[in-house]
């Protein structure tokens, strides 16, 4: 503690702050703290796949083709890498990141559980070997309590999920994802697996898939639909009870492509009070522009805004898997673009975007 006799907030470093707020039972949305940086929720990236897989010369996932020429010693560490997402970047901000665990649909059950072992596992040494920039939350509240140590939050997601079917323990690997502290699960990738279909194929959940919609449920992990097809999409409003999200998708009538959502499932999403990730993936911003500008971005904020309302709108950057326009390139630049929605809807929308309306989202998971 600081030798004076009377210490503030602002005078004590982040733990002495955080100590003595918990000690006093004050929540920390009633403290005003002098933390200015811009508070950001992305609620997807590919970033330990790709710093994984870079490596890798069977190239699974494509990363090590994507990232040919590059300097690979500068792809070892989560702290500073050539990635579009590094702990240095994203410690300007005050950022929550999911950070996905892909994986490919070619895996079979047992594969697949092994290979998300293998990310799950680099996932750890880098919580432990930047814990002065970086935690692990598994709630909104810690969250908060990241931010007031000044380090990036880091919430594990799974993107794909085919090491859950019907010849394994499923329940028991839900089990894991929950001790592992995973928050969100999207049930497929692009193709098929035991659970249902991708937006590549036509089918809808199986009833295998249904079940295990129930079992995330009760798990409170939160269902990721963006990878979905139409039908698995009405199955999954057939049976699911709490919201869900759409982590990285936008808008299908400013771009038409599969992997954007219709109005009426944005429509949907707002009336189950779920929330939906804009995507700054090129191709499924512009369809007419290989290089997006800021209007494309534009448009489909607008559109969600006008027909989900403004507490669905989030961040699902998607950095890491896609190419993203240039000026969205690395993660440090986000900046820009909240200036850009706050000039064209204003500072409170744009904040509700970044930040606001993906925690909120992730409190209600844990009180529905």
């Amino acid at each position: 503690m600081r030798d004076s006799a009377f210490a503030t907030l602002d005078s004590l470093d982040a733990k002495e702050a955080l100590f003595l707020v918990q000690a006093a039972g004050i929540k920390h949305d009633e403290i005003t703290t002098t933390d200015a940086r811009l508070r950001v929720f992305d609620l997807h990236c590919d970033t330990l796949d790709r710093l994984v897989l870079v490596h890798d010369a069977d190239n699974l996932g494509g990363f090590a083709a994507q990232f040919a020429g590059g300097n690979l010693d500068r792809m070892q560490t989560l702290a500073e890498n050539d990635a579009h997402i590094s702990l240095d970047q994203l410690g300007k901000y005050a950022w929550c990141q999911c950070f996905a665990i892909f994986v490919p649909d070619e895996l079979d059950a047992d594969d697949s559980w092994s290979f998300c072992d293998r990310i799950y596992r680099y996932f750890l040494t880098q919580m432990q070997a930047c814990q002065t920039q970086v935690t692990q939350v598994c709630c909104a509240s810690e969250i908060t309590d990241a931010f007031a140590e000044r380090k990036t939050a880091a919430l594990l997601t799974i993107e794909g999920a085919p090491f859950l079917s019907p010849r394994v323990d499923s329940e028991s690997r839900l089990d894991t994802l929950v001790d592992m502290g995973v928050g969100m699960v999207a049930l497929t990738w692009n193709g098929e697996n035991a659970m249902g279909s991708g937006y590549e194929t036509n089918h809808g959940l199986s009833s295998f898939g249904r079940s295990m919609v129930a079992e995330l449920e009760a798990r409170s992990i939160v269902l990721d639909v963006s990878h979905l097809n139409d039908e698995g999409f009405k199955d999954v409003c057939r049976v699911a009870t709490k919201p869900f999200a759409a982590s990285h998708s936008n808008c299908r009538s400013v771009c038409d492509h599969a992997r954007n959502l219709a109005d009426w499932q944005l429509r949907e999403i707002a009336d189950r009070k779920g929330v939906v990730g804009l995507n700054f993936c090129r191709d499924f911003l512009s369809t007419t522009h290989s290089l997006p500008t800021h209007t494309d971005v534009l448009r489909h904020v607008d559109h969600i805004l006008e027909v989900a309302g403004e507490d669905v709108l989030a961040l699902g950057s998607d950095y890491d898997g896609c190419d993203v326009p240039l000026w969205l390139e690395p993660c440090s630049k986000v900046g820009d673009l909240f200036e850009l929605l706050s000039d064209e809807f204003g500072e409170a929308i744009a904040h509700k975007i970044f930040f606001e309306n993906a925690y909120a989202f992730f409190e209600r998971i844990r009180t529905n």
